[in-house]
């Protein structure tokens, strides 16, 4: 038995996430089942689409903002599993008003969002995990300094320029011209019904509870030893809640808010079918030693004792088109410890080149099978046009890289130095 001792210490420690994940998908579900998704598209449009179709640039703008807030404290592929059910609906209510389809910028906003999102919080993204881990076990001059809310003072304001950068290109190039957009129904909308507000005060327990206990892991380093417990006791909770608890109206009798044959009409087959595919790519990099290869490409740069900008570019640019076709995780964490040898070699800090590799592997743009959160947003919504998902995700990565390689260089130190 002391083999499996180690296989489940480790399953018990990330039994958060992967619960998480699970009440991501229960929560996906009753959006649906419930009509919350038809409310917040109907509601949206009113808002948004004038007569004109000049509403469409906020639309985008509020897409990427919810996807980058809600992937602040919890995993991008769980944002895009929220959202998916309100961005096919909204496209298909476009669809149906104007004759013309919106899934290729819809797509791109969210992937956008969920994925800039990321940078902007220590607890936003795997890779920036690893980043402390490596840091410790390198003992590298400053890592001490790095925290949780003083990541936000420079996170913040980064991830405001990149989203604007993100929004203009969609903007420009993805949104339809000329459209004519007739606002959703004229009459006022009608309130949540019982049904649905029980739908949303789950979903907003589920948000307020997986956000603190991310907060909570950081700020208090004894809540990770009970967070196991503490998350299967909210997800069995969760549960109760949904599926047993049957004292909501509903066409005038009482009934659970999901029955078990919910869960499983909703399963996104096409995104998990990318998902699969994400994952045979990843497997294969790893076995044929091709992530391995590459990242011993990057040394060479060290003997050309270039300045510390045009290094930090260099190494975002290269771990950024990296991250397009190997997994972001091993693309980090392969970098992590030759940023490190490499800022020696060229006298710049090695906490900077070290962020610098952690922040560029989440800026995924171009192919679906860059990131989960791709590959759901790109198998779900049929339809997203792969020209213009390479194009603006090429464009969008060399200038986000420019963007981090000047906030690395010169905004960063005003923090940590």
């Amino acid at each position: 038995m002391e083999y499996l001792a180690e296989p489940l210490a480790y399953l018990w420690k990330r039994l958060p996430l992967l619960l998480l994940f699970c009440n991501a998908y229960l929560v996906y579900r009753l959006l649906d089942v419930t009509g919350l998704t038809g409310v917040f598209v109907r509601r949206t449009l009113r808002r948004v689409a004038g007569a004109d179709g000049g509403g469409l640039p906020r639309l985008l703008w509020a897409v990427m903002s919810a996807a980058a807030l809600l992937s602040l404290v919890i995993p991008n592929a769980v944002t895009m599993l929220t959202m998916l059910p309100a961005l096919v609906a909204l496209e298909q209510e476009f669809r149906q008003r104007s004759g013309v389809g919106l899934t290729t910028p819809l797509a791109l906003a969210a992937i956008y969002g969920a994925n800039i999102g990321g940078m902007g919080s220590l607890i936003g993204s795997p890779a920036n995990l690893m980043l402390i881990g490596t840091m410790d076990y390198l003992d590298v001059p400053g890592r001490e300094l790095i925290g949780f809310a003083n990541w936000f003072v420079w996170s913040l304001p980064l991830v405001l320029l990149f989203l604007f950068l993100g929004w203009t290109l969609l903007t420009l190039f993805a949104l339809p011209r000329g459209v004519p957009v007739r606002n959703a129904d004229p009459v006022q909308p009608r309130p949540l019904t019982p049904w649905q507000r029980s739908g949303g005060a789950l979903f907003v327990l589920f948000l307020v509870f997986w956000i603190f206990s991310s907060v909570a892991a950081e700020v208090w380093p004894w809540w990770t030893r009970w967070e196991p417990a503490l998350g299967t006791g909210f997800f069995c909770w969760f549960v109760f809640l949904t599926f047993f608890r049957a004292s909501t109206p509903c066409q005038g009798t009482s009934a659970p808010l999901l029955r078990l044959r919910d869960v499983f009409q909703g399963v996104p087959k096409r995104g998990l079918a990318f998902l699969g595919v994400l994952l045979a790519l990843a497997v294969a990099v790893k076995l044929t030693g091709l992530d391995e290869y590459a990242a011993r490409l990057l040394p060479r740069l060290g003997q050309l004792h270039v300045n510390g900008f045009v290094l930090i570019f260099f190494t975002i640019l290269l771990v950024i088109l990296l991250t397009e076709v190997f997994s972001n995780t091993v693309v980090s964490a392969a970098f992590f410890p030759l940023a490190y040898l490499l800022a020696q070699e060229n006298a710049v800090e090695p906490l900077l080149l070290m962020l610098a590799v952690s922040l560029a592997s989440t800026c995924a743009f171009m192919t679906p099978v860059a990131t989960p959160c791709n590959a759901l947003a790109f198998g779900e919504m049929r339809g997203v046009r792969l020209r213009i998902m390479l194009a603006l995700g090429l464009a969008l990565n060399i200038a986000g890289a420019v963007l981090m390689a000047v906030w690395i260089r010169w905004i960063i130190p005003l923090v940590y130095y």
